[in-house]
C-alpha cells in the first residue's frame, strides 16, 4: 500500500505500509524497516540518526531530522506472534516543516 499525501497541490508526505506479499521489502539504509521487529528497527536506526518515541503514540517513532516516521498499532516488543504490534505497520516520508508545530511553522514564514 502506497499513500499520498498533498495540500493545496503539494506533495506533504508519502507513507508505505507493510507489504503483503513476502517477496517485498522495504529498506532504509540497510534496515529492513517490515522485515525486522520494531525495537530491532529502532535500534539501527538510532544508529544512523536520532529516533525518538511519538509523542502522541509511544508505540510508533518519529526520525525528524531523516522526515520519517514509523507506525504501529500498539507494542508487543516480547510478543512474536502479535505481528500488529511486533512489526511496523507503515513509515512516513514527509517533506521538511511536516513535524513543525504551528508556532514553528509561522516563524519560517516570516
Amino acid at each position: 500500500m502506497i499513500s499520498i499525501h498533498c495540500m493545496q497541490g503539494r506533495l506533504k508526505a508519502v507513507e508505505l505500509g507493510r507489504p503483503s506479499a513476502a517477496t517485498d521489502h522495504v529498506h532504509f539504509r540497510g534496515v529492513d524497516v517490515f522485515g525486522l521487529p520494531a525495537a530491532e528497527v529502532v535500534r539501527r536506526m538510532s544508529n544512523v540518526a536520532t529516533i525518538e518515541p511519538d509523542p502522541d503514540d509511544p508505540a510508533s517513532f518519529i526520525a525528524p531530522d531523516l522526515l520519517l516516521s514509523f507506525w504501529r498499532p500498539f507494542a508487543a516488543d516480547d510478543e512474536p506472534e502479535e505481528e500488529q504490534g511486533y512489526y511496523f505497520n507503515s513509515v512516513l516520508l514527509a517533506r521538511p516543516g511536516y513535524y513543525d508545530t504551528p508556532a514553528e511553522a509561522a516563524a519560517r514564514v516570516q
